[in-house]
């Protein structure tokens, strides 16, 4: 019954259902992936990016029902369809968590032949919603609109921010669609990193369609996001050009008349209205203040970024504009070469190699190094030379970590929360130096958080994403049994 492979993650923890359930899906054409615990089902579906997740309600660790509502909770992951396998004498008791955060839910064991009608009707139903926007996975204008219309009916404080790539149709033209397509990926991506890193848990990302996104956030984050966002943009979309336009600046293009004009790169332009001055009524209002802003910033030069507060007596609006554009920024963005530039440079992958690459990393969130470790495309030796040649910050051998009574010491003084969530992990001490493993050692925050703990300067090395896993698989063993 099934057309083309979809990729399924299963989690359920009684290994006789779980032989005949992994035997039934392979049968019908499912790429399987399998889960023990709810922890592993969180980690597992940010790095493989399932098109359907079947769990048991009765997992360790985190509960099938909590990990569903965890993942409907998350706009990267809404749209993946979950089906909740549960005990019959559990579905009164449950019922209403069940109407909380899951698509459809059967009783486990479950009949063969219903399972897999449901599971098909799950994924057309979620094709259908996706049709908008099954480019990013990102929601849709249907969404968007019911989250906004219900920001401004509680009346809490809240920002909208339209983000909107400039000279985006002139790349595409020149380029084509493909390539456009690749741009567009790109731009969720780092739109939906800067939220997840800076903004607040229940913040909203959606793609209206074309080159054109929305955030929902607070207006104490509004203005973070967005300045993230213009760093990486810049940093980045320079590299979706050949040499010849990176490096003039600009492409050679022809307007309706057929006049060559010469169109700069692409840059962001990001609108950004808020109800901290004046209530907004309607979406109709919003999406008003939102044209006129828009149209201010297609004056001005590069990426930016405008605050509006529309008065209520006067029409009149209270900017504050983005003070990004500075002369340390340009040096960064034009000093700064992606890590697959680094490796196309170096001969280690091909340019076909990096776009297959991108793509799994835009679509999954993994880590575009581990990604390309993962293909067999490059080694873990490659991915920390170009980092090293990219960070200019030295990587950790993790064989010469040992445990000894100083790193014990260690890792108690550190909440685990820290080195769990934010990728840091102690090595060692010397006098009032701490030499700490960071998968993102240019996290100043999560290195000033060590700093006031510790009362020590900080000396970041930086290691890979399987590189921690095998550390704190064998932290979390030790913190388990207490040391």
């Amino acid at each position: 019954m099934i057309i083309s492979t979809k990729k399924v993650l299963l989690a359920e923890h009684k290994s006789d259902i779980a032989d005949i359930l992994i035997y039934l899906l392979r049968a019908w054409d499912y790429e399987t992936i399998c889960a023990k615990d709810g922890e592993d089902v969180l980690e597992l579906v940010r790095r493989e990016q399932p098109d359907i997740i079947i769990l048991d309600s009765n997992l360790p660790k985190i509960d099938g029902l909590k990990v569903s509502k965890l993942l409907k909770e998350d706009f990267l992951t809404a749209h993946i369809p979950v089906i909740i396998l549960i005990d019959k004498r559990q579905i009164r008791k449950k019922m209403l968590e069940i109407e909380q955060g899951v698509d459809d839910y059967i009783v486990n064991p479950p009949d063969p032949i219903d399972l897999e009608v449901r599971m098909e009707m799950a994924l057309r139903r979620t094709q259908y919603q996706l049709q908008a926007n099954a480019l990013t996975k990102l929601p849709g204008n249907r969404q968007i609109e019911k989250i906004i219309q219900s920001k401004i009916n509680e009346g809490q404080p809240f920002s909208v921010a339209y983000y909107d790539i400039d000279n985006f149709k002139s790349y595409n033209d020149k380029y084509g669609y493909i390539k456009g397509d690749n741009v567009i990926k790109q731009t969720a991506y780092i739109i939906s990193i800067a939220v997840k890193r800076y903004g607040n848990k229940t913040d909203f990302v959606g793609h209206i369609g074309g080159d054109d996104f929305v955030v929902v956030t607070t207006p104490d984050k509004d203005r973070l996001i967005a300045s993230e966002t213009i760093l990486s943009f810049n940093r980045l979309v320079q590299f979706h050009y050949d040499t010849k336009d990176r490096k003039r600046g600009y492409i050679i293009s022809r307007d309706r008349r057929g006049n060559l004009l010469k169109v700069p790169l692409m840059s962001i332009s990001i609108a950004i209205v808020n109800n901290k001055e004046h209530r907004l009524e309607n979406m109709v209002e919003l999406m008003e203040i939102i044209s006129e802003i828009k149209s201010y910033l297609k004056t001005l030069p590069g990426s930016n970024f405008l605050v509006n507060r529309r008065s209520p007596a006067k029409k009149e609006f209270i900017d504050e504009k983005s003070d990004i554009s500075s002369k340390k920024e340009d040096v960064l963005v034009s000093n700064y070469r992606p890590l697959g530039q680094i490796l196309l440079e170096g001969n280690v992958i091909t340019p076909q190699q990096l776009e297959i690459a991108l793509n799994k990393h835009w679509s999954s969130g993994q880590r575009l190094g581990q990604t390309l470790i993962g293909l067999g495309m490059a080694s873990s030796g490659d991915i920390a030379r170009a980092l090293e040649s990219q960070l200019n910050i030295p990587h950790f051998d993790v064989k010469k970590i040992h445990n000894n009574e100083e790193l014990e010491n260690l890792l108690r003084q550190i909440p685990f929360e820290i080195i769990k969530d934010h990728g840091a992990i102690p090595l060692n001490r010397d006098k009032d130096v701490l030499s700490v493993a960071m998968l993102n050692p240019g996290d100043v925050d999560t290195i000033q958080k060590i700093k006031n703990i510790t009362h020590c300067k900080i000396a970041p090395f930086f290691i890979l994403e399987n590189e921690f896993g095998e550390i704190l698989e064998k932290i979390t063993k030790k913190a388990d049994k207490g040391f």
